[in-house]
């Protein structure tokens, strides 16, 4: 990303956000910090809600050991523990978490309970990916539904 585009992400974006959903690089850019660990991230989260965020949801994907998400709304912090998959097909991880907390959150769930089992549907969806093509392949969106048809078991 450019310097000015960051500076107009910071300036006008983010403070228009319901939620923003940076992975570790992203949000090191947008905070100009190093993050290592969790309390990095929890310190990253609460800068860019301090940016204008409603809430920030840190994706944890990139640091070692099991993949934990941290969710700060303001006034509290809510972890997201999955285990880590060893995979190279995980195109599209991020627009479809943010798009499953989108659908949870319009069927009714409160904010962190719509991230938790958005993150459960694309810890399958990259459990169960497609090895397609070559480099980073996609993950399987319709894996339940494939469970539930009896395709897959």
């Amino acid at each position: 990303m450019q310097p000015y585009a960051l500076e107009t992400l910071k300036e006008k974006i983010i403070p228009l956000s319901f939620l923003l959903t940076p992975n570790i690089p992203e949000a090191e850019t947008i905070t100009k910090m190093n993050i290592k660990n969790i309390s990095d991230m929890k310190t990253a989260a609460k800068m860019i809600y301090q940016m204008g965020a409603k809430n920030v949801l840190i994706k944890g994907g990139h640091l070692s050991g099991d993949a934990i998400d941290i969710l700060f709304d303001g006034e509290k912090y809510h972890s997201f523990k999955s285990e880590k998959i060893n995979t190279n097909n995980t195109h599209g991880t991020g627009c479809t978490l943010s798009s499953a907390i989108t659908a949870n959150l319009a069927n009714g769930m409160d904010l962190p309970e719509a991230v938790g089992e958005a993150k459960k549907y694309v810890t399958n969806a990259i459990k169960y990916s497609l090895n397609i093509g070559k480099g980073n392949g996609p993950t399987n969106h319709f894996y339940e539904f494939y469970k539930m048809k009896g395709i897959l078991e």
